[in-house]
């Protein structure tokens, strides 16, 4: 889904969600807006992400792009480097820069966060 303009709009955090590909059961999305291409190392992603209660991801993880991600509603719990899990409820925020290692995570009840995916810009000094 390209980007384009719009000056608010109505957001049903209800309904329009669908399995999140590629992922554990029990990760739904409703993509906002998606030109992310990972082959060619550009783009963005907006994206609500809803977890049922009860997921657990396998392991931790790092992408090649920065994510940002708001808790919005519930609570997950997220592994630190010693695998120790701890309670992150709404509303919270993280910001990772690309190769930061992260995860697993897992609920006990339902959580929705919004999620801003984007690689950087290769033409600003690092």
């Amino acid at each position: 889904m390209p980007r384009r303009n719009i000056d608010f709009a109505d957001l049903d955090l209800t309904s329009g969600f669908a399995p999140r590909e590629g992922g554990v059961g029990g990760i739904w999305e409703k993509v906002l807006g998606d030109d992310l291409d990972p082959a060619a190392n550009r783009g963005t992603r907006t994206r609500l992400l809803r977890l049922d209660a009860g997921v657990q991801t396998p392991a931790a993880h790092a992408h090649d792009y920065w994510e940002e991600l708001y808790v919005l509603s519930g609570s997950l719990l997220v592994a630190d480097a010693k695998g120790e899990y701890r309670r992150v409820a709404a509303p919270a925020h993280a910001c990772r820069e690309p190769g930061f290692m992260h995860g697993p995570v897992r609920t006990d009840e339902a959580c929705l966060l919004i999620e801003f995916s984007w690689y950087p810009d290769r033409q600003s000094p690092s």
